[in-house]
């Protein structure tokens, strides 16, 4: 499998693919995309891309060009080098594209900290139950509502991510927390220290279970 045209071809193909795939899947795939993204290393990133390539083999008709480039030999004994950088920027791009691009303003506008800042917070940039968006043009950034006045991880956002699948679907998660809520009356984020632990539980155990 060459994973440089693989990803190639996902990026030309993106509309299509997300046409293809169901709501859980298409979730994954933005998911991975994100890791993608924020992945430090080309073995990292590699890892990344064989999950990718899992995903949509299982989903994708043998005809689809993103499974004629997985079915490509690649010599084993002369790799080609990939471009991990503009892969990763071409669907980083696709991914904004397919998205409300209101929304992915509104949620990269709010107030955020950037990995070192959480790291001195004693928060771990790597925490499955922190919600982590991709940058524009740039690393990722964690909304700061997350993180207590002295820069240290919320439990109780940590608890209420795990209920958003926050690492699966973290613009979705980002979503629930800083758009209005119906059953809260109010925006959650703004309502930390202002309702109780259990109300803002109970407000996404009631939407979860709609899902």
């Amino acid at each position: 499998m060459s994973q440089q045209r693989m990803l190639d071809a996902l990026a030309t193909e993106w509309d299509d693919v997300a046409d293809r795939l169901d709501p859980e899947t298409f979730t994954r795939l933005v998911a991975l995309v994100a890791e993608l993204q924020g992945a430090g290393d080309s073995e990292t990133s590699a890892l990344i891309a064989e999950d990718i390539a899992s995903l949509l083999g299982d989903v994708l008709p043998v005809t689809h060009p993103v499974r004629r480039a997985l079915a490509e030999p690649v010599s084993r004994f002369r790799r080609p080098e990939v471009d991990w950088q503009r892969l990763s920027t071409d669907l980083g791009d696709r991914l904004a594209d397919s998205a409300p691009r209101a929304d992915l303003d509104r949620l990269r506008a709010a107030d955020s900290l950037d990995a070192h800042q959480v790291s001195a917070g004693g928060g771990d940039p790597a925490d499955p139950d922190l919600i982590r968006l991709p940058g524009a043009d740039g690393p990722a950034r964690w909304p700061a509502f997350q993180f207590d006045a002295a820069g240290a991880p919320r439990e109780l956002v940590r608890t209420v991510n795990r209920y958003l699948r926050a690492a699966d679907d973290p613009w979705g998660a980002a979503d629930w927390w800083l758009g209005i809520n119906d059953w809260l009356g109010g925006v959650p984020a703004e309502l930390i220290g202002q309702v109780t632990d259990q109300a803002l539980i109970d407000a996404v155990r009631e939407d979860s279970a709609e899902v």
